[in-house]
């Protein structure tokens, strides 16, 4: 089990090689975004006076599916008039030959309450002759007829424009201006699928002396006024850091980033499928925040593009940079005290972006008292961060976790201080000189933070340490009051939330070969594990009645893969959500068994571990439906499908905090008809162990269906957030692991029972004895009963938030997966 502990994870990277441009068979230049339009519109139309415009799509997330999406003008105008309001906006009244106009109008999640309020609409006038009557469409029969033109209905115009694509010709030209309560006009543009506002800021820039501060909020008066501001190309990205395999040359910032580095970067991104009339009833929000191991990427980067989760769900999308790296998790308490430099300013960025969506999000048709945060890897680690701080609660409704490692826990000051000293050292700054710090380049901080984490991960007690986990939110007792599993026990994290969250199948496996580049055949087991692990806590694992390996091909890294998900994300996620049940919170916990890597849809070859399997960041494409945003590149069939089932159930729970979409309802859209939904009811989370498993064609629900491998796991090792936690004090589970009872899958259709291990379930619960030798250290003797095929006696020394334990080894630093 020592490589566990030892091989930390670069999972806070969302999808840090999924983008690798080294390993891109495309050409930077051939999927950069390329725009025929970038200058403001002189006369825009404003949302204001249009009253209710909307963009109607069927949309299945199928490349080669054809689409006829139309704009509703949900205000009643004549036929003159709306022919008029739909040339300002560069289109024509919709032909009578449009499909499934019925259709489309009565299954909308996108205008569903202006649909309910009219039967006929002004169509175009395909005779052209009358000058007294003109054609509407009524709704209820679905046929033409011949009406008088002068009286006022809603209008359907043509929507002529693609859906979003990098690599090809954005036409930027059909734009409209928004007027927000507190942040100004912001003139932004359509696509096919949504209206698009890029590069909204939402704080001052963080340059000079406000490098390392709070984010401060903006200066009313810089945007406001009459003036139209710009919001149709994408802001800065913020700085990042070249670990992982990341080389990001000029050339490359578009194509990964979506645009190019500044400091100056607190930028958010609006994507709606409409802007209604002012006393409207907004759609649910939902706003993401990207992973990246707090180093990488940005909310422009192109694989978080959310046009088909805005069309298809009926949702307002926000995304959003914040600062990484030393910018966002700086702080060197005590010598610099928090009024100076107050860390966690990743944490702040993220909660200053959800306030300006509480104040902004109405003009863009938003609901601000319905908005779901969510995040992927080192943004569902922001989740947690997010659940777990007190000044965010009343911010958002709902969170959504992917692929968190749950398992790592938050860090201490003492850890987070020791690597801002190093920075600070080698930007030759004395380690309280915190304006000298602030008046160096970006190129000396990117150095410095380089050689910094070198330095870092080279001392003792950090061996257990790898380069993408050091830069972490930190419980500053301020911001964060303490780490996410003392906040579970003690109730005191936000209980009101729904909180859906889970993990891919094969987590672990994308970061196997990091340690084990090569298989290790079985015969050089012990020689592999001795040189690796001076102890036998991984041949514990291995020779365990879950991990066993065999002669089959690749069967040693299959195994580590395996328990390295387990450690890291699938126990620890069950452990987290029987916690709160116990507080009485609404969990709803998943597992991913289909996906869809981001190498493969760039046709770039997979780890051999990851060929077959769901590895971390293989959920993203599904969940965003983006398999299609780069040009050349498809998303059809089972791919397409795997995503309108994440879609649904993300967007349902969106707008209810409850992933099941309730039948015949016109404000699910698509969703309430799925059958890949409505087959399989998903239970909130209880001491059945319920996880919905997210497949291709046959979603299920299995109880109990890991109790065994986790209990094992509990009895056999300690997780790090039980031994390495800020608090440097031993964390019991909570609630404690009971006996495993037999596991059940329900498939819709039937149950299936699936048997757990006698042998080690019938096992005795493990004591744990803790002796308290100070604040910052404590020992922790754990007597493990023995295994079916080994007996082992696991004792840690000295367990505090940053260092080492008796099995620590060190490790080269890892590569991207």
């Amino acid at each position: 089990m020592v490589l566990l502990k030892t091989t930390l994870l670069v999972a806070c990277l969302a999808a840090s090689s999924n983008f690798n441009p080294q390993a891109s068979a495309l050409q930077p230049s051939s999927y950069s975004d390329i725009t025929t339009s970038a200058a403001l519109v002189a006369n825009a139309p404003a949302a204001q006076d249009v009253q209710g415009v909307h963009l109607l799509l069927d949309n299945d997330v199928d490349s080669k599916t054809p689409k006829h999406p139309v704009i509703l003008l949900s205000k009643p105008r004549s036929y003159k008039d709306s022919q008029a309001l739909c040339s300002a906006m560069g289109e024509k009244l919709a032909p009578s030959s449009t499909p499934n106009l019925r259709q489309l109008l009565d299954s909308t999640p996108v205008a569903a309450d202006e649909v309910k309020r009219s039967n006929r609409y002004w169509i175009n006038n395909d005779s052209g002759n009358s000058t007294s009557k003109c054609m509407g469409f009524d709704r209820k029969s679905g046929r033409t007829l011949q009406l008088s033109c002068s009286i006022k209905l809603p209008a359907l115009c043509t929507n002529s424009l693609p859906r979003y694509q990098t690599g090809v010709n954005v036409d930027k030209s059909k734009q409209i201006k928004v007027k927000t309560p507190k942040a100004g006009t912001w003139q932004g543009y359509r696509d096919q699928n949504q209206f698009r506002f890029l590069g909204i800021p939402y704080a001052e820039p963080p340059l000079g002396n406000l490098r390392f501060q709070k984010p401060m909020r903006l200066n009313p008066k810089k945007y406001g006024g009459n003036k139209a501001n710009d919001a149709t190309e994408f802001g800065h990205a913020c700085m990042q850091l070249p670990f992982f395999g990341a080389n990001f040359t000029a050339e490359r910032e578009i194509s990964i980033l979506g645009a190019t580095q500044s400091e100056d970067c607190l930028y958010l991104n609006v994507f709606t499928p409409a802007l209604k009339a002012d006393r409207a009833k907004g759609l649910p929000v939902m706003v993401y925040v990207h992973g990246g191991g707090f180093v990488l990427f940005a909310g422009s980067t192109p694989i978080f593009e959310p046009g088909n989760v805005v069309s298809r769900g009926g949702v307002v999308v926000v995304t959003l940079n914040y600062r990484l790296g030393s910018y966002g998790l700086f702080e060197n308490t005590p010598e610099i005290p928090r009024s100076k430099a107050p860390g966690n300013l990743a944490s702040r960025d993220q909660i200053a972006a959800l306030r300006w969506v509480h104040d902004n999000i109405a003009a863009f048709s938003g609901d601000p008292s319905q908005v779901t945060i969510f995040g992927e890897s080192a943004g569902g680690w922001s989740m947690r961060a997010l659940l777990s701080a007190p000044s965010a609660f009343g911010l958002y409704k709902n969170v959504i976790s992917q692929s968190d490692p749950i398992d790592i826990p938050f860090s201490s000051p003492k850890f987070s201080s020791n690597l801002s000293k190093l920075v600070m050292q080698n930007l030759n700054c004395t380690t309280s000189d915190l304006a000298c710090a602030q008046n160096k380049t970006t190129d000396q901080m990117t150095a410095a933070q380089v050689n910094a984490v070198s330095m870092f991960l080279n001392m003792t007690e950090n061996q257990r340490v790898f380069s993408g986990i050091v830069f972490l939110p930190t419980v500053d007792k301020s911001l964060i009051p303490a780490d996410f599993a003392d906040l579970l026990k003690s109730g005191k994290y936000n209980k009101k939330a729904n909180v859906l969250w889970g993990f891919t199948k094969d987590e672990g496996n994308a970061f196997v070969t990091n340690v084990l580049p090569d298989p290790v055949p079985l015969a050089d087991i012990d020689k592999e594990l001795d040189r690796l692990v001076p102890n036998n806590r991984t041949r514990v694992l291995i020779k365990s009645p879950y991990y066993k390996v065999d002669n089959s091909t690749d069967s040693v890294r299959k195994a580590f893969g395996q328990g390295l998900t387990d450690y890291y994300w699938i126990c620890p996620y069950l452990i987290f959500s029987r916690a709160g049940t116990v507080q009485k919170s609404n969990f709803y916990t998943y597992q991913m068994d289909y996906g869809r890597s981001p190498y493969s849809a760039l046709g770039v070859p997979l780890s051999p571990l990851c060929e077959g399997y769901v590895c971390h960041a293989d959920d993203l494409i599904p969940s965003f439906g983006s398999g299609d945003v780069i040009r050349g590149i498809e998303q059809t069939g089972d791919d397409a499908r795997f995503a309108r089932q994440v879609i649904d159930r993300f967007t349902t729970f969106a707008k209810t905090g409850n992933p099941n979409p309730p039948k015949n309802s016109s404000n699910f859209g698509a969703a309430a008809q799925n059958p890949d939904l409505t087959r399989v009811q998903w239970p909130k989370y209880d001491q059945s162990n319920p996880v919905y498993s997210f497949a291709l064609a046959n979603s299920s629900v299995t109880k109990n269906g890991d109790a065994g491998r986790c209990e094992w796991l509990s009895e056999n090792t300690q997780f790090d957030y039980q031994v390495h936690g800020p608090g440097g004090k031993f964390v019991p589970i909570f609630p404690p692991i009971a006996k495993p009872p037999t596991s059940s899958t329900n498939t819709g259709s039937g149950t299936t029972l699936i048997q757990t291990p006698s042998s080690v379930s019938a096992r005795p619960t493990a004591t744990d004895t803790i002796t308290t030798t100070g604040s910052e250290s404590e020992t922790v003797s754990v007597s493990a009963s023995p295994t079916p095929s080994d007996s082992a006696s696991l004792t840690t020394t000295t367990v505090v938030p940053t260092a080492t334990t008796t099995d620590a080894v060190t490790m080269p630093p890892m590569t991207s997966a």
